[in-house]
């Protein structure tokens, strides 16, 4: 029952359906076009041998008829017109007839196309004969003296049998090429249906295999039309799908990983607190540890809930002084870097910088890429920041002299969780997630961040801002 239902069955069942109608209206029009011209054809053929008739028979209608010489003259104008051809007076007697054995001649003919004539008119009808036993076309013509006096009628009669086969004829062509023609259109339907459907039923098919958890599906895209597009998309959307999911998963076990690390460090520290005694300068030193431990755990529960507050929120801009702002941030830095041995240079132009943006999470940004800079910047190091505008946005700078990135680390950077080789840190690293807050806060506003980094030289990160427009 449900191939019934199916595009393929509708979409071939549909085209049929148009192909029959059309094939029935053209037949109808041309069967009804082919019978009104047969049928005036032979009617004004039949009108023309009338009059010629009536021309003959003018003359012997007056005085005496003679009806031999009458019917004689009918059966020569029978075989001209290939029809029965009567002659009648002016009281409707048949006085000539082209049948002579079983014919009318001598009587009287009843009919309402004779009295038409009588009346002076020329009429035509079409009926049944009996005697042929078939459909024939009857016409009569008047019979007018010089002085327009009516001196008789001329009846013409003959059979439709050859208009009729003509016309079966048609009809049987016209059937068989309905019939061809909704076999070719059926046969090209189905073809047309299945290269139509045939992708939408792999799409149905990769569809179902995804909902089962099968994420890795692929559709071969042949065509470039509508469907082609959407297997297209199918694609892309089931790679992002993937990707995404498997992300997610490596975001759960990295963030298993990274509060059990802390956990796990906290749970020892405070066991070995409560089991075992220890001098006062040892007890402190693990105590110390169990807050170190403590603020990181805080520190990457903060982070988590930031990035999954940039996901779920829009975030609200307004117009922002962007050199002014980060202007405040290197100045509330400069102490740490001093103590830490570094050089925090400024480099952010007075000219303002108008943007539109959250003034809290830009200083965030600032403030990810300079706890970095300075985790991964030896002692007597230079951190700098710079500013410029470029076109319709500004591009801020934050480089180092620090350790430098692998160059294969390079693309991995932004991701959550990702740390380059702890070895190289000036404190082991943060949590982790800087750098990926970093992305989606820019992102949230319209721009783009990148690095840029030789190891042993130092590191780049530049991000964009679009500028106010004037």
């Amino acid at each position: 029952m449900a191939k019934f239902y199916s595009i393929r069955f509708r979409l071939t069942a549909t085209f049929l359906a148009i192909i029959l109608a059309v094939m029935v209206i053209i037949s109808l029009f041309l069967y009804n076009t082919l019978e009104r011209y047969h049928m005036n054809n032979l009617e004004d053929s039949l009108e023309r041998s009338g009059f010629l008739a009536s021309e003959f028979v003018v003359g012997h209608l007056r005085g005496q008829v003679d009806s031999v010489r009458l019917s004689a003259l009918a059966e020569n104008m029978s075989r001209q017109a290939q029809a029965r051809v009567l002659f009648t007076d002016q009281q409707g007697v048949v006085v000539g007839d082209s049948v002579r054995v079983g014919g009318l001649l001598n009587q009287g003919l009843e009919h309402e196309l004779v009295r038409r004539a009588l009346d002076g008119q020329v009429s035509s009808s079409i009926g049944y004969s009996e005697r042929i036993d078939h459909q024939v076309i009857q016409l009569t013509v008047p019979v007018f003296e010089a002085d327009d006096t009516i001196t008789g009628v001329v009846f013409l009669s003959a059979s439709l049998e050859e208009v009729y086969r003509i016309l079966n004829d048609i009809r049987r062509f016209l059937f068989l090429a309905t019939v061809l023609a909704m076999a070719v259109v059926g046969g090209g339907s189905v073809a047309l249906a299945r290269r139509f459907t045939d992708p939408l039923e792999s799409l149905t098919a990769a569809s179902r295999k995804m909902a089962e958890g099968k994420l890795d599906q692929h559709i071969e895209v042949s065509t470039r039309d509508e469907i082609g597009r959407l297997a297209e998309q199918f694609n892309i959307m089931a790679k992002r799908l993937n990707y995404y999911t498997t992300n997610l998963k490596k975001f759960a076990a990295d963030v298993a990983h990274e509060v059990r690390t802390p956990l796990t460090t906290m749970s020892l520290l405070t066991r070995a607190l409560r089991e075992h005694e220890m001098e006062p300068e040892q007890q402190q030193e693990f105590i110390e540890d169990l807050d170190n431990e403590l603020e990181r755990l805080t520190a990457l529960v903060s982070d988590l809930l930031e990035l999954s507050k940039l996901e779920k929120n829009e975030i609200q801009l307004e117009e922002v002084a962007i050199n002014r702002l980060f202007k405040d941030t290197i100045g509330e830095y400069q102490y740490r870097f001093a103590r830490a041995g570094l050089d925090l240079i400024d480099e952010i132009p007075d000219q303002e910088i108008i943007i539109r943006g959250a003034p809290v999470q830009l200083r965030q940004v600032l403030s990810n890429l300079l706890d970095n800079a300075m985790n991964y910047t030896s002692t007597g190091g230079t951190v700098t920041v710079s500013q410029y505008p470029d076109e319709d946005e500004v591009v801020t700078k934050v480089a180092d002299t620090g350790c430098g990135i692998p160059e294969e680390d390079l693309n991995y950077i932004f991701e959550r969780f990702f740390r380059v080789d702890r070895a190289r840190s000036r404190e082991g690293g943060g949590t982790g997630l800087g750098l990926a807050i970093v992305s989606e806060i820019i992102a949230k506003h319209g721009g783009k961040v990148w690095v840029e980094s030789k190891e042993g030289e130092g590191s780049s990160f530049y991000f964009t801002l679009p500028l106010v427009e004037e």
